[in-house]
């Protein structure tokens, strides 16, 4: 995988907070630290929802950074400070709570009345199944659980006790999940739970913690992998020039005050995107879906609507965040495009990774598309049965691909053995060994023609704004080959 990194319009044109956040970074640290930080700010916005698909949604998602050891993915425990005050602020004020119940009940010596639980906005990962369900009942507006090791995760889900992994499945969609036990006589259940994860783990680590591609759980993440080392850098006091530790300590200063503003509205902020930008949406992961569709790599379906669920809460923090010194009176705010396109910047770049990572948990899947990027998939299903280099160059531009990239592409697929070569200049897709199927010849004729029709719908939703480079067709983050 070409290591590439989010590119730098997104940074140019963050909220002024998260653009001050990832500044004191470069390249792999500044990914990961904006990554992290959107994982930490998804759980620190109380009455904060939007809608998609008809059903109501919270900023909450769950994001999975992935690399070898000592890579500098660490780096993302920055962002942990920005969640930090909010978590001491509910605990000792929970605990208050709780001392002045039980003083009570000596006063009173009334032992029927039930003091409450202990309330927190931080659970660890090691917790038991029926700890995190307290946990979650006791937090109506919402959890994290970071964790820089994700085998502490895993291993709790290797246990009877501590198996919580249908938890994690409902909450990401505010299912109601529900608990009932023979031993203490326990039943509860809760409505709309609401979770965060922001995990990072080595490759080892991940099919314990996910186990499978079928489980549910793998197309729930959001996922940033990269496998280079990373380079030494000064560990003196003169290295770093910004004190990062106190500049996202005044970050969870901020983070502070805009959550107990947020927890004083009387009514709950919707957050809305454009028609423009639904329609980008729907366009833009709804031609990735039916390209994978086409090309039969079924196994990342889901994981491109969940992950347009997870742009729309990304859309939904980086519009609260820009917003957050006019929120008193707001009940509804309109994201801007600069967000939305940075949302989907993000996503279209984690699904080249999801794919990379399902790699990961196949690794005896012998089929060669499994070793395509987003883009390269979308090509070859753009691709004619019988095509040739001219036909290749024309996609390649409504695509907005390089017709070096091209060149690299034609090069991957015969090595693939994907497509083969008839003669100069000519190739034909392997997968199609009867050329009289006529059905599959009209398939692939009618995805061609279609071509024309897309590269309208792409300039219909086109803004004012500066577009980025892989706008329409590329579903990739950038126009380098991966």
């Amino acid at each position: 995988m070409r290591k590439e990194f989010l590119n730098e319009e997104i940074y140019q044109n963050l909220p002024e907070f998260v653009r001050t956040l990832t500044a004191p970074y470069l390249d792999r640290e500044r990914d990961i630290v904006l990554l992290s930080s959107l994982g930490v700010l998804s759980a620190c916005l109380p009455n904060v929802y939007g809608v998609y698909n008809s059903e109501n949604y919270t900023p909450h998602f769950y994001l999975l950074i992935i690399a070898p050891p000592a890579s500098g993915k660490g780096v993302m425990g920055k962002s942990k400070k920005l969640i930090d005050k909010i978590h001491q602020q509910i605990k000792q004020a929970s605990e208050i709570n709780i001392a002045e119940c039980k003083e009570s009940q000596k006063v009173t010596k009334n032992k029927t009345s039930k003091c409450p639980e202990l309330e927190v906005k931080l659970a660890p990962g090691n917790v038991s199944s029926s700890k995190i369900y307290k946990h979650i009942q006791n937090s109506p507006f919402g959890l994290l659980i970071f964790e820089t090791e994700a085998d502490t995760i895993s291993t709790m889900l290797k246990q009877d006790w501590g198996n919580f992994s249908d938890v994690l499945r409902k909450a990401f969609h505010h299912e109601t999940i529900s608990i009932s036990r023979d031993i203490d006589d326990k039943y509860f259940e809760i409505e709309a739970p609401k979770l965060s994860l922001v995990i990072s783990g080595t490759p080892s680590q991940v099919a314990p913690l996910i186990n499978s591609k079928e489980n549910g759980l793998f197309s729930r993440f959001l996922f940033y992998y990269f496998d280079e080392p990373s380079f030494w850098k000064d560990v003196s006091p003169e290295g770093e020039s910004i004190d990062t530790n106190l500049l996202f300590s005044k970050g969870g200063d901020e983070i502070l005050s805009l959550h107990n503003k947020l927890m004083q509205l009387e009514n709950e902020i919707e957050v809305c995107l454009t028609k423009e930008q639904w329609g980008k949406l729907n366009m833009q992961l709804g031609l990735a879906y039916k390209s994978l569709v086409e090309i039969n790599k079924t196994d990342v379906l889901p994981t491109i609507k969940r992950n347009g669920v997870i742009l729309f809460r990304i859309c939904m923090i980086l519009t609260l965040i820009r917003n957050k010194d006019i929120i008193d009176n707001c009940v509804r705010l309109y994201c801007e495009d600069a967000d939305f396109n940075a949302a989907m910047t993000i996503v279209k770049n984690a699904i080249n990774h999801s794919i990379v990572v399902a790699n990961l948990l196949g690794s005896l899947d012998l089929d060669p598309k499994k070793e395509l990027n987003m883009r390269e998939s979308i090509f070859l299903a753009k691709l004619s049965i019988n095509f040739n280099k001219q036909n290749a160059i024309e996609i390649g531009n409504i695509m907005n691909i390089p017709s070096r990239s091209i060149d690299y592409i034609l090069a991957k697929l015969l090595k693939l053995e994907i497509i083969q070569k008839l003669s100069n200049g000519v190739y034909r897709k392997k997968d199609h060994v009867k050329p009289q199927d006529s059905q599959e010849l009209q398939d692939s004729q009618i995805i061609n023609n279609n071509l024309k029709n897309e590269h309208t719908d792409v300039n219909k939703y086109k803004d004012s704004s500066k577009e980025q480079a892989d706008e329409g067709l590329d579903i990739s983050n950038s126009s380098s080959d991966n």
